[in-house]
């Protein structure tokens, strides 16, 4: 009688919900995928695919995934690079290069330099006849950072000259005539950053030449004061910031070299025009003009202050970055400058793969753990600082510092004394 009010058998719903919910793919396996779906020469959702590669390469410290795959990889994007299917697919294809040659921390440098030399022609075609200023600066990003992490030394110096090369004709024959002149001042703009990360590339790492690098300097910085003159605010300032590398590198030897000398009478190389120069830095300081706008007068008068303390008196610049609670210091052009473009290439990951890819550790001297006691005072360049990996440039501006540090500590304790007399 009472079975008709009985509550219904209510179904399990839950269950099935848990059936039509899709698992949480690991990013190992969608790097994995993408790749295969990448493979496919029909593939409609190419851009997609290829945002799916940027994003995890570039979260992720992936070597392993791809060591055994370098060559199809490179090879896809290649082609992405060159099909001209769309301004987006090729700048996507072209970063994702960068970030594939980030990734390689554990393969050989003759292995790195090979495919290396196999993407270069690819990417300087881009940067010479490419129509679209976007793909031009996106090519010429990658171009620096991998000449930076995989080239030769020969090739670091090759591609260094034909970037100068491109500033100090204006662009000639790479097909600059048609764009407008916002676009032309933000390709220049990237093609000076390329230059000064190869010449930190080629004169802050491994043996160091000092009469090379003073050619270099000298060839250089006079296209550099021109450039000092530009009307585009990003051109003054990636100028300003390779003149401050150069100066800050060469002021290392010079320096260090007259401390060591002091008593023999050798002329020291100087710059020609350097009372010119220090006189534009400085104007550039503390311009301000009313027909520019106040925030770039800021940013103009932060850097080229900073560039000053550089050339006249052997300051480098600081910039600090927090990772896991401790508080980095990276110190010098040599270091700020590839800090900013590996930066602009991992965007979030690069206090990831900072931690975790040797390749980036390794460029910035940075170890997980306890920091040495003797790394405590104010000539490390960082947490971690390794002193086995330094080039004798940063042997000599430790050397340098270290005697600076001794020097004031001696000072102080004579003061010291004498106060108790």
């Amino acid at each position: 009688m009472y079975g008709n009010f009985l509550p219904k058998k209510v179904p399990k719903v839950s269950s099935k919900l848990e059936k039509e919910t899709p698992k949480a793919v690991h990013w190992t396996d969608e790097l994995s995928q993408t790749i295969e779906d990448l493979s496919e020469n029909k593939a409609s959702n190419r851009e997609e695919l290829l945002e799916t590669l940027v994003n995890i390469l570039s979260s992720h410290q992936a070597s392993s995934q791809i060591e055994d795959r370098l060559e199809d990889i490179l090879g896809l994007l290649k082609r992405s690079l060159l099909k001209n299917s769309s301004t987006n697919e090729a700048c996507l294809a072209s970063k994702a290069i960068a970030l594939t040659f980030i990734n390689m921390d554990d393969i050989s440098e003759s292995e790195g330099d090979d495919l290396y030399r196999r993407i270069l022609p690819s990417l300087r075609s881009r940067i010479k006849d490419s129509e679209q200023v976007e793909i031009k600066i996106s090519c010429l990003q990658t171009l620096s950072l991998i000449t930076y992490t995989a080239a030769s030394d020969i090739d670091k110096q090759l591609v260094r000259n034909e970037l100068f090369e491109f500033i100090e004709t204006d662009g000639a024959d790479y097909n600059v005539e048609d764009l407008p002149s916002g676009d032309l001042d933000n390709l220049f703009s990237e093609a000076i950053q390329a230059y000064g990360m190869l010449f930190a590339a080629s004169f802050t790492t491994g043996a160091v030449d000092f009469d090379v690098l003073w050619e270099e300097l000298e060839k250089v910085m006079p296209m550099h004061e021109i450039l000092l003159e530009s009307s585009d605010k990003d051109v003054r300032i990636s100028a300003g910031e390779n003149v401050g590398l150069m100066f800050e590198t060469a002021n290392v030897f010079l320096i260090s070299d007259s401390d060591e000398e002091e008593d023999e009478e050798i002329a020291k190389p100087e710059y020609d025009n350097m009372d010119g120069l220090i006189h534009t830095l400085e104007g550039l300081s503390i311009d301000s003009s009313r027909h520019r706008a106040k925030s770039d007068r800021t940013e103009q008068k932060s850097v080229f202050r900073d560039v000053v303390k550089s050339v006249k008196e052997n300051v480098k610049p600081t910039e600090e970055l927090k990772i896991g609670g401790k508080t980095l210091t990276f110190r010098g052009w040599a270091k700020i400058l590839p800090l900013n473009a590996f930066r602009h290439a991992l965007g979030q990951g690069f206090q990831h793969h900072l931690k975790t890819n040797d390749l980036i550790k390794g460029i910035f001297r940075y170890s997980v753990g306890r920091q040495q006691e003797d790394d405590s005072d104010d000539s490390g360049d960082e947490v971690g600082f390794n002193r086995s990996a330094l080039s004798n440039v940063d042997r000599r501006y430790f050397n340098e510092e270290s005697k600076k540090s001794r020097t004031k500590q001696l000072r102080n304790a004579r003061m010291g004394k004498e106060g108790l007399a």
